[in-house]
């Protein structure tokens, strides 16, 4: 059995203490702990979910009785924090994104390769059922050419000051897009952005990226208050077109139409194809459940995680870029 400690009772590290507490309950891991420097916050969660709290995650490393830990602190901990548990002999499931920087990034990876531990990093999106779902009727060909992709992560509220939207919310659409198409980085990335508020965080992105002709957007606001909390994707293929509300995830909901392609003396002409649409129900899973399940299960197994350290450090990258791109104005190829 596996003993599992979360670094970091923020918003989101409180939903990781959740979910491992539950999995103890059904017997999936042995044990929880919790660690955070706020102590008030670390007794509180504790006593929530009677669970044993530290605040010096050092006491963590020297624990025979952990196996892993996940780390949901502040990104700009991140590097350190999983460079000393994995050197310890600790297996580590990281928050995205899983560096500020892909130098950082690079030294976990190869640390993860020196040591045999698992290195894992938070792009949950990977373990959303209506994602899961989508990508295996890609690959079956369902779609046909993919020819645009289109997301939306949309909401009002006040800017972080530690990074801006590229970092905390592009990440997520950099590696979603890419897992799509199957590849390891799209041909190139274009940025354009807003700095409203401050002057070196942006509240507003829109990112183009380029896989050999199909453009994929993502538009990522913290100053859109229209529109409530948008999260949704859309994949339009030559034969059908998806979407996703990524705030949904037990349906896929598709739309059966198609450009069609005619030739009238040599002259092209085009017609809509509809054949209506239709919504997929699919099981209800918790993507954040799944993702810490499949951390558990690689644990165990020793298996690769489908969002490992190299899949983090290509998320970096791009975001790198992104970012460049915003900030020089021109188009990153890679």
């Amino acid at each position: 059995m596996t003993g599992i400690a979360v670094i970091g009772t923020g918003y989101w590290g409180k939903n990781h203490v959740r979910t491992y507490s539950e999995l103890a309950s059904e017997g999936v891991i042995n044990s929880v702990k919790i660690c955070d420097l706020d102590e008030k916050r670390a007794c509180e969660l504790g006593e929530a979910f009677n669970i044993e709290y530290l605040i010096d995650y050092k006491e963590l490393i020297a624990d025979p009785n952990i196996d892993a830990v996940s780390i949901v602190t502040p990104s700009s901990t991140h590097y350190q924090l999983a460079k000393e548990f994995m050197k310890a002999g600790k297996d580590v499931l990281v928050e995205k994104p899983m560096t500020m920087n892909s130098r950082e990034s690079e030294q976990l990876v190869k640390i993860a390769n020196d040591t045999n531990q698992i290195l894992m990093v938070g792009h949950i999106f990977r373990h959303h059922p209506a994602v899961k779902e989508l990508k295996h009727r890609i690959d079956q060909g369902e779609f046909g050419k993919i020819q645009l992709i289109s997301s939306n992560r949309l909401s009002f509220g006040a800017p972080r000051k530690d990074m801006g939207v590229i970092y905390a919310l592009g990440v997520h659409e950099v590696d979603m897009f890419c897992y799509l198409m199957d590849k390891e980085y799209p041909d190139s990335i274009h940025t354009t952005a807003s700095y409203t508020l401050q002057p070196d965080i942006e509240e507003t992105a829109m990112i183009t990226m380029d896989f050999d002709g199909t453009k994929a957007y993502a538009f990522e606001s913290w100053l859109m208050p229209a529109y409530g909390k948008q999260r949704d994707l859309v994949v339009v293929g030559s034969e059908k077109t998806a979407k996703i509300d990524y705030l949904k995830p037990q349906e896929l909901q598709v739309f059966d139409i198609r450009i069609a392609e005619q030739d009238f003396d040599g002259k092209t002409a085009f017609s809509v194809e509809n054949e209506g649409s239709y919504t997929i129900p699919i099981p209800y899973a918790e993507p954040l459940k799944e993702e810490l399940r499949h951390f558990i299960q690689c644990i165990n197994d020793r298996s690769r995680p489908i969002s490992d350290g190299e899949i983090g450090l290509r998320a970096v990258r791009m975001a790198e870029a992104a970012l460049e791109s915003a900030n020089n104005g021109r188009t990153f190829s890679f």
